[in-house]
């Protein structure tokens, strides 16, 4: 076939893959152009396992390109690229590309890295009229270049004028150039990066030191002949996409993170951008920030909103770049200037995205230019009357542009803030901005009331309903209420007190409803309108500064608390006459909110209450803090009551329970309450509506994680009032005893029963840090209620109803805090073992053969109950309270049972199941470290060959997680596995006569197979019989260490060092062939850095030399760092 023929049959397959409305089609047409241009990604690993790639089915072999290296599959890329206009195949082929580039860079000559770079320079010079998104993706591969080559190569470094040639010729080039440049700062970034950070940062410093000033100056100088429209255009569509490009190189560029700290631009407050000081002389032309203005002003949308977005970040560059004060003083008065003109003539305020843009551009102003700073420039009180009413009008605005009050009140609250610790503002600014933040909050409350028909009767999105984002807002406006608190205040209570009279007058009416439906949507208005004057007030109280504090300030409080909690009462009296029938979850999670703030100002253990208290003594009887934690509880006890069906809610008040129960002195207060003894009491009874609810499982065990913290906050609890609190859970667990039969555990009406019980025990069970609260818990639930659990869980494997009972015994089998410490002559812990080995085999039996074919579910249906059996395991063999010796002395089968299940899900687990779900990874691999510490050495019958290869595979996969705490697992299984090899060897050197015999029976237990014939440890016979593993795990050890600098430094370095005890000829093989692939240059260097990590070593398996070994290899890598060196990383070690 021809190779027009060939690049057809590649097009139609490349708009197949992109186009094709049918999913197989899509899949199949994606296959076959991976497997006819490989990346040979997966060749650089010399893995333990190394599976083939069959070709897909339907790839016709006659039209393939022949390919066998990614130099060959570059070059085929290349001349698809040349010889097709099809967008659908040059969008696949510059991915490819991309994908290819990132995983055999290292392997690419010199030579091809610049035919490839330069290829796409011309490539993109000879089309500039490629698609735009055709041109984001080749500049997309030439930031990859350009990252990756930026150390080693001096032509990377020179990519300014490359572009500038595109800049100096043709306009449409002009634009294509521009367009590079965006998305190469986009990319060279760190914040957008993913892998080999230490190479990319390094990349990324030269481009800010090198390049980004003379193209930030470039695209600046576009931006002033924009502006002056001095530029010949074809058409309007040149001039807006230039526009577009030009911008975005100068927000990119701005919004570089010059300092390396990853700040994420999503979030509002970054602080300062710290440009370097080499870019002073162009920030402070005068020139500068009108420029940007005027480009905001002259610009339709959407390039205005990009100007203003620069500006946003201009008004965030740190003070220090400025040479003086006149010159700092000349760019504020800049920034105010334009930020006038704009307030005085709304110019493009119309557009929602400038509107929201220049509402930013006001918060991080004042976030970057202190109040001082500010208030002492000629007009500043003209400016910030300016900014009042602009923020007025914005409050008004609000169903026009919801999300820009944020920013507005924290403009605000900055403002009010700064007065706290500035003392020189002058009286007149003072008196200015009291003025103004008296409006604020005045004009807020009424807003927020007038708006709450509104968006019922269009049916707007309530903030209500998201109450993290209301209390960032609130928070704001709490700030600025303390500017003037009296009258803020006073703004309030003129709002609720007529509020009150209405909703007085309605419920009082409610025995006389004619009307009903008209009752109810009354009765909401007034309900929502009360939930933002809640919260409001909640964020009076909770902006209360202790350093400000004062009895008058204290009093005010103290009538805001009191009108709150009266109100709280009137509804409670509505509810007790009307039951559910007219509840509103905003309010109730308004008065939820109160108490959390309420508690965070005035409960503290060391503050001095009594003015507040003195208020509410007179309002409401409430005289000191216990008689306030009492209304707290009927609240508590209130929603849990009637709000059953809502989980969310109940899931409030319980974390506002638990809040309460907080901290040593708050559990002895809140248990003197008399509600809280009432709970104690009547912990189960049927008013608490929530027990009903299946989807309430989780708060279930919440509430009792709170009462156990209660229960036992008397150090004095004795065994009669523990027994009295867990009556109720007797008589629930005596109604499952009568029953026989599997048939009778499985009606549905026991498995409710089952959940709602161990979940509670669970939540119950984990506050306990003692032992002696754990032996009552423990004297209370062993035996007979743990074999009615038994008989459960026979009854339900492996259904996922089970789960929670597993979770339950995982919890009740960890030792925490040493709670299970058994004396010496107990046999507790070994009891508890038999009925873990129980659990685990007769739950794991089941489970082995349960097959989910829905992905959906395979973790809820299968592993996550196989998490739970590798966590009690974990949790037994890590709790140092079971002598497993004495399983192997008496020959109980306990043991061998349970290890034998465990190796059996083990292998039960395909290794991409594994890594698909991280709790169960967490679990195999902690699992796994504890195993390995001692028991899996001892196992009586050798695991088989297959399991053997497993665990080791699953440990090398370990090794390249992202999640570190699954590494560091891994590396202490290796570490484990390596010094028990090392230590058996050195014991037959020392005496070849003495071979390990360990067995539950008498007999040789080291014999692995029938041919071996060695006396040798299972473990030894089987590395020696697999050769390739302990190199594998060290070259993959290796390059973690050498070319990652990883944070689990110390983990990785542990079996490093263990492994290179065993296999030093091939660490020198290793460390050879790393030095050979390093760049001429470099290679002497770092040849001296890498001998440098065995010097001193000894290997003689000491604390101290593995520590100097440790040292040893961080040295390296700081080295590297210091020198600026990024080694060339292995990616195909040598072959054992």
């Amino acid at each position: 076939m021809s190779q027009a023929d060939r690049i057809s049959y590649c097009e139609a397959l490349c708009q197949q893959s992109f186009g094709s409305t049918v999913a197989e089609e899509r899949d199949q047409a994606q296959k076959i152009l991976e497997y006819q241009f490989p990346t040979f990604a997966g060749e650089g690993a010399s893995g333990i396992a190394m599976p083939s790639i069959p070709p897909p089915s339907g790839l016709q072999q006659h039209l393939c390109f022949p390919i066998g290296s990614p130099t060959d599959t570059a070059s085929t890329l290349r001349l698809l690229l040349e010889n097709s206009p099809s967008p659908y195949l040059q969008m696949y082929c510059l991915g490819r590309m991309k994908q290819l580039v990132l995983a055999q860079f290292s392997v690419f000559s010199s030579e091809t890295k610049e035919q490839i770079r330069t290829f796409l320079l011309e490539y993109a010079f000879l089309h500039p009229n490629l698609m735009p998104y055709i041109i984001a993706q080749l500049a997309g591969v030439l930031a990859q270049l350009t990252l990756l080559g930026w150390v080693d190569l001096d032509s990377y470094q020179n990519i300014y004028k490359d572009i500038l040639q595109f800049i100096q010729a043709t306009m449409e080039h002009r634009i294509v150039g521009m367009q590079i440049l965006a998305v190469l700062i986009q990319d060279m970034n760190p914040p957008s990066f993913t892998r080999s950070s230490t190479r990319f940062r390094k990349a990324a410093t030269g481009f800010k030191d090198h390049q980004l000033l003379d193209i930030f100056q470039l695209a600046f100088n576009t931006l002033t002949e924009l502006n002056q429209r001095s530029l010949p255009f074809a058409n309007e569509s040149q001039e807006q996409q230039l526009k577009e490009a030009t911008l975005n190189v100068l927000l990119r560029s701005l919004t570089f993170d010059f300092v390396g700290s990853a700040v994420d631009e999503s979030t509002d407050d970054i602080g300062s951008i710290q440009i370097p000081a080499s870019w002073r002389s162009i920030i402070e032309n005068e020139r500068f920030v009108p420029t940007f203005f005027q480009a905001y002003g002259t610009f339709a949308p959407p390039n205005s909103s990009k100007a203003m977005d620069c500006l946003v970040s201009i008004a965030s560059i740190r003070r220090a770049l400025f040479n003086d004060v006149e010159e700092r003083s000349k760019f504020v008065m800049a920034i105010m200037h334009g930020t006038r003109e704009i307030m005085l003539t709304s110019r493009g305020m119309e557009d929602s995205d400038n509107y929201n843009s220049f509402c930013r551009l006001l918060y991080r102003f004042r976030v970057a230019a202190p109040l001082n700073e500010m208030v002492g420039k000629p007009g500043y009180l003209e400016w910030i009357g300016f900014v009042a009413d602009f923020s007025l009008k914005g409050f008004q605005s609000w169903k026009w542009s919801p999300n820009t009050i944020h920013y507005l009140l924290g403009f605000w609250s900055r403002i009010v803030q700064s007065m706290t610790y500035y003392q020189s503002l002058g009286d007149e600014a003072i008196d200015k901005l009291d003025s103004i933040s008296n409006q604020l909050v005045q004009s807020y409350i009424n807003t927020t009331m007038e708006a709450v028909p509104v968006r019922l009767e269009e049916g707007l999105d309530d903030p209500l309903e998201n109450e993290d984002e209301l209390a960032e807002t609130l928070g704001m406006l709490g700030q600025v209420s303390r500017c003037k608190y009296e009258p803020s205040t006073q703004a309030l209570t003129a709002v609720f007190d007529p509020t009150m009279a209405q909703y007085q007058e309605l419920i009082q009416s409610s025995g006389n409803v004619t009307n009903a439906e008209a009752f109810k949507n009354a009765l909401q208005v007034l309900e929502l309108k009360f939930a933002w004057l809640v919260y409001i007030a909640a964020s009076f109280i909770g902006s209360r500064a202790a350093f400000l504090n004062s009895d008058q300030l204290d009093s005010m409080d103290g009538e805001l608390t009191a009108k709150v909690v009266q109100l709280m009462q009137l509804q409670q009296a509505l509810q007790a006459n009307h039951g559910g029938a007219f509840m509103n979850q905003a309010l109730d999670s308004a008065f939820i909110y109160f108490f959390v703030q309420f508690k965070k100002a005035y409960m503290s253990d060391s503050s001095d209450n009594g003015e507040i208290y003195s208020i509410l003594a007179e309002r409401i009887g409430v005289s000191d803090q216990p008689k306030m934690l009492n209304v707290m509880m009927q609240r508590i006890v209130s929603n849990l009551q009637y709000w059953g069906n809502n989980v969310r809610m109940i899931n409030k008040t319980l974390s506002l329970f638990d809040e309460l129960a907080s901290g040593y002195m708050g559990v002895r207060s809140l248990r003197k309450a008399d509600t809280t003894q009432l709970i104690l009491q009547n912990h189960m009874n049927n008013s608490f509506t929530f027990f009903d609810n299946p989807k309430q499982l989780e708060n279930r065990s919440l509430f009792y994680r709170v009462l156990c913290k209660l229960l036992f906050g008397d150090e004095t609890v004795t065994p009669s009032v523990f027994f009295e609190f867990m009556q109720p859970f007797d008589r629930k667990i005596e109604q499952l005893g009568p029953l026989n039969t599997d048939a009778d555990f499985r009606q549905d009406a026991v498995k409710r029963v089952l959940q709602g019980l161990f979940f509670d025990l669970q939540g119950f069970l984990e506050p306990i840090v003692t032992h002696r609260c754990f032996t009552l818990f423990y004297d209370w639930f062993w035996p007979d209620y743990a074999n009615i659990m038994m008989r459960a869980l026979d009854a339900w494997a492996p259904d996922p109803i089970c789960n929670c009972l597993l979770i339950f015994f995982s919890e009740f089998v960890q030792n925490r805090s040493q709670r299970l410490a058994f004396d010496n002559s107990s046999a507790n812990g070994i009891l508890l073992f038999r009925q873990a080995s129980q659990i685990m085999c007769r739950y794991g039996a089941k489970s082995l053969d349960v097959q989910i074919q829905d992905e959906n579910l395979k973790y809820d249906h299968k592993y996550k109950g196989i998490a739970m059996l590798f966590n009690i395991m974990s949790r037994c063999l890590s709790g140092r309270y079971v002598n497993f010796g004495v399983f192997w002395l008496y020959q109980d089968k306990s043991i061998d049972d349970a290890f034998d299940m465990i190796l059996r899900l083990m292998m039960a687990i395909p290794l991409q199941d594994l890594a698909a779900f991280p709790k169960l990874q967490r679990s195999y691999y902690s699992m796994l470290d504890e195993w390995s510490r001692d028991q899996l050495m001892a196992l009586p019958t050798p695991p088989l060959p297959e399991v053997f290869l497993h665990i080791m595979e699953s440990c090398e996969q370990g090794l390249e997680s992202s999640d570190g705490i699954i590494r560091s697992h891994a590396c202490a299984v290796i570490y484990n596995l390596t010094w028990f090899v090392i230590q058996q060897t050195e014991k037959q050197q020392n005496n070849p006569s003495q071979r390990r015999r360990r067995s539950s029976v008498a007999g040789n237990l080291l014999n692995v197979s029938e041919t071996s014939g060695s006396s040798d440890h299972w473990l030894l016979v089987y590395f020696g019989q697999y050769p390739r593993i302990l190199p594998t795990l060290m070259a993959t050890l290796f390059y973690i260490a050498l070319f990652e600098n990883p944070q689990e430094h110390w983990s990785v370095t542990r079996p490093l060092y263990t492994l290179i005890h065993l296999q030093r000829d091939y660490a020198i093989k290793y460390t050879n062939a790393v030095i050979e692939h390093q760049l001429p240059e470099k290679r002497e260097y770092i040849t001296q850095q890498i001998s440098k990590i065995m010097e001193g070593i000894e290997f003689s398996m000491t604390t101290r030399d593995r520590e100097h070994f440790t040292q040893n290899v961080g040295n390296f890598a700081r080295e590297m760092r210091i020198n600026n060196v990024t080694p060339v990383p292995l990616l195909n070690p040598p072959d054992v």
